[in-house]
């Protein structure tokens, strides 16, 4: 990994969150973090932020990479999330010890 660019696997990772967002697919969503992810993420937390989500990815988003930062054993990535409606974006925030999710925020 360099600080240009995070791994292919972080990539994946990623790409696995936004397309089970975007289709409110909580089993997809599940598959790439580790068992304190799963257990933190309920299926109703889940779907209270992929719900006004699913419309708007929908019509079209982009990923901008920001960077990462060393958190104890974590390294967060940062994204930011925007939307081809030109509306509100977000940033996301994915963190990763090993090669599973362990935690992620969209604000």
């Amino acid at each position: 990994m360099n600080s240009i660019n995070p791994s292919e696997n972080v990539i994946s990772c990623l790409q696995t969150i936004l397309d089970a967002t975007a289709t409110g697919n909580y089993d997809l969503f599940l598959s790439v973090g580790d068992s304190n992810y799963r257990a933190d993420i309920t299926k109703e937390i889940f779907d209270q932020v992929s719900s006004p989500l699913i419309p708007r990815m929908s019509e079209g988003y982009t990923t901008t990479y920001f960077g990462h930062l060393k958190q104890g054993e974590t390294q967060t990535y940062l994204w930011k999330l925007s939307f081809a409606d030109d509306g509100h974006e977000f940033i996301v925030r994915v963190g990763v010890k090993g090669d599973k999710v362990n935690l992620i925020w969209i604000t």
